[in-house]
């Protein structure tokens, strides 16, 4: 079976720090790797704080955010207390869709630990379908490009 790759980028321009917590282990007492997903959710959260936007409204009242897909390939083994680097960039950036890449490395021995990619459409909540992203939203992601 072939396998998924996600590539690494030359550059991720937004990095956020998260310590792994016991919630985010499998029963191998590592990262689990829905976890992967839920700890760059949490980055995204804290990205678009910055930016003053929610996953539900970019910033026009009415448009948000719906994931189309993701992929996540393990480099390496994430363990309880360890403090992650998530960087994060912007990449395929359209009017209406685009995906966030991500790599995660151990902050302390360097060492990658994951890189995932999450594809995003944005969604008209109002009509209850896939909508255009805001222009401000798109020039901001185009800032973070990788």
């Amino acid at each position: 079976m072939p396998k998924v790759k996600v590539q690494k980028l030359s550059t991720y321009p937004v990095q956020h720090t998260l310590t792994i917590r016991v919630s985010d282990l499998n029963y191998g007492a590592h990262l689990a790797y829905d976890r992967v997903l839920t700890l760059a959710h949490q980055a995204r959260i804290e990205l678009f704080s910055e930016w003053n936007v929610t996953e539900i409204d970019l910033g026009d009242q009415k448009t948000g955010l719906v994931v189309g897909d993701v992929a996540v390939n393990y480099l390496g083994e994430g363990f309880l207390n360890d403090k992650i680097s998530i960087e994060t960039a912007a990449i395929e950036v359209g009017s209406i869709a685009f995906r966030f890449s991500h790599r995660f490395s151990n902050i302390e021995t360097g060492k990658e630990v994951a890189l995932a990619e999450i594809g995003f459409v944005g969604f008209d909540y109002n009509r209850r379908m896939p909508g255009r992203l805001p222009p401000e939203f798109t020039e901001k992601l185009k800032q973070i490009a990788g």
